[in-house]
C-alpha cells in the first residue's frame, strides 16, 4: 500500500552502485520551495562529515536530504568531507537550489572511501524519479534491515509521515539510526527545534538493540508549512511517529527475537529510572538470558547496580511479565512463570526501584548467535 508524503514533498530511491548487490541505495526527499527543518544528531566523537554539514546547517530553512545506504563515509579524511561537498552540489544542480539548500546523510560501513562519483551520477536520475509515494525511499535508506520503518499520523488537517533505518549500532544516546520525518503542518513560532528534541528523548533516546553508539546518527524533522496546525496537536502526532519507529527499528534488530519491555519507576528523577533502564538493556549477561528464556533476574539487579552504588536491594521489587522474583529485597516467585513469559516474542521486565517520581521505559532485545554471525564480518 503506498505511503504518500504530506503536500509540498516528494521521494525517490535509486540505485547507485554503492551497494555490491545493486539494491536501492540512493534515496533524496525534495520540498517543492525551501522548508524549516530541526535535527538532533550523534554525540561521537568520531562524527561523519554529513551530521558535521548539517550541524552547520541548524537555522536555516532547506529544500533537500539526499542520503545513501552502503557506506558510511565516516572516518574517511578530507576525501569523505570533500564527498559531502560533492553531493550537496550535484543535488543542488539537479534540483535548481543552492549547495547550503541540502542535507546529506549517509549509513554503512565507516572508514571505507565513499564512491561519491556514483551519486552524483546517479543524482539526476533520482530527481527525475520523484513522486509522492515515498516507498522506494524507504527501501533505499536500508542495510542490514529487514523491513522498511514508515509510521503516519494526522496533525489536524496536516499529516506527519516518518521514515527510518536501523537494526544495530542502536544504543541510547540521540537515535542511532536514520529517521526522516516530514510535515505539511506549520510550525510552532518557537520553531520546531524543541518539537523534536522532546520527541527524540521520549522515542529514539529509550531503545538499545546492542549499545553500540553510531557516528552517523541523525533525526531530521522538516515543514513545508502548508497548514496552520495547533502546536500540540502537532507535538503529539510527531511524538507518535517517532515512538512508532522507534519500536519497530527494536522488532527488526539484527538477530533479534523478542522485545522487551524495560520498565523502572519509583526513581528519584526521571534520568535516574532511564540510567537504571539503559544499564539492563546494555548487559550481555542479561540480553543472553532473554534468549535463552532464563529468569535470571540477579543479572538486571546486578546493572542496575553498577550504575548506581547507592541503589538499596532491599528497595527493590523484579517481575519478570506477571510474576514477581524479588520483592523488597526477598526471592520469591516462580522461575517456571516466568520462563513462560520469557518464552513469548514480547514481554515487560518490571523494576521498582524506590519511592521517588522518576519513571522510563526502555525497549530491547535479546543477545543471539544470530547477531554474532552478522557482525563476525561487518566490512567483509
Amino acid at each position: 500500500m503506498a505511503v504518500i508524503l504530506p503536500a509540498g514533498f516528494r521521494s525517490a530511491g535509486v540505485a547507485a552502485g554503492i551497494k555490491p548487490s545493486g539494491d536501492l541505495d540512493l534515496g533524496v526527499i525534495v520540498a517543492s520551495s525551501t522548508a524549516s527543518w530541526a535535527g538532533t544528531f550523534t554525540r561521537n566523537a568520531a562524527a561523519a562529515p554529513c551530521v558535521r554539514w548539517c550541524r552547520a546547517a541548524l537555522g536555516s530553512d532547506v529544500q533537500a536530504i539526499v542520503v545513501n545506504s552502503g557506506n558510511a563515509n565516516a572516518c574517511t579524511g578530507s576525501p569523505g568531507a570533500k564527498a559531502v561537498e560533492a553531493t550537496a552540489a550535484a543535488a543542488a544542480q539537479a534540483i535548481g537550489c543552492e549547495p547550503h539548500d541540502v542535507l546529506i546523510a549517509s549509513t554503512g560501513t565507516i572508514g571505507i572511501p565513499l564512491p561519491v562519483d556514483r551519486i552524483t551520477h546517479a543524482l539526476p536520475s533520482a530527481i527525475d524519479a520523484l513522486d509522492d509515494d515515498v516507498g522506494s525511499f524507504a527501501h533505499s535508506i536500508l542495510t542490514t534491515d529487514r523491513a522498511t520503518k514508515i509510521s503516519v499520523r494526522a496533525a489536524g488537517d496536516a499529516s506527519v509521515v516518518g521514515v527510518a533505518k536501523g537494526a544495530a549500532m542502536l544504543a541510547p544516546n540521540m537515535a542511532t539510526m536514520l529517521a526522516f520525518i516530514t510535515t505539511d503542518a506549520r510550525g510552532p513560532e518557537g520553531g520546531l527545534q524543541p518539537l523534536l528534541d522532546d520527541a527524540v528523548r521520549t522515542s529514539f533516546d529509550r531503545i538499545s538493540v546492542d549499545a553500540c553508539e553510531s557516528t552517523n546518527d541523525s533525526v531530521f524533522l522538516v515543514s513545508s508549512g502548508h497548514v496552520a496546525v495547533d502546536s500540540d496537536i502537532l507535538a503529539r502526532a510527531v511524538s507518535e511517529v517517532c515512538r512508532d519507529l522507534a519500536e519497530q527499528m527494536v522488532r527488526d534488530a539484527e538477530g533479534g527475537s523478542k522485545l522487551v519491555r524495560i520498565q523502572v519507576t519509583g526513581g528519584t528523577t526521571e534520568d535516574h529510572a532511564v540510567a537504571l533502564g539503559r544499564a539492563i538493556a546494555s548487559s550481555s549477561l542479561w540480553r543472553a538470558a532473554v534468549n535463552g528464556a532464563d529468569p535470571n533476574w540477579g543479572r538486571a539487579l546486578a546493572a542496575m547496580g553498577a550504575v548506581d552504588r547507592g541503589l538499596d536491594p532491599a528497595a527493590v521489587t523484579l517481575a519478570i511479565g506477571p510474576e514477581t522474583l524479588f520483592d523488597s529485597g526477598e526471592p520469591c516467585g516462580s522461575l517456571d512463570a516466568a520462563r513462560k513469559a520469557m518464552e513469548t516474542d514480547e514481554f515487560t521486565l518490571s523494576c521498582l526501584v524506590g519511592t521517588g517520581p522518576g519513571a522510563a521505559e526502555i525497549l530491547s532485545t535479546d543477545l543471539s548467535a544470530d547477531y554474532v554471525a552478522l557482525n563476525a564480518g561487518g566490512t567483509t
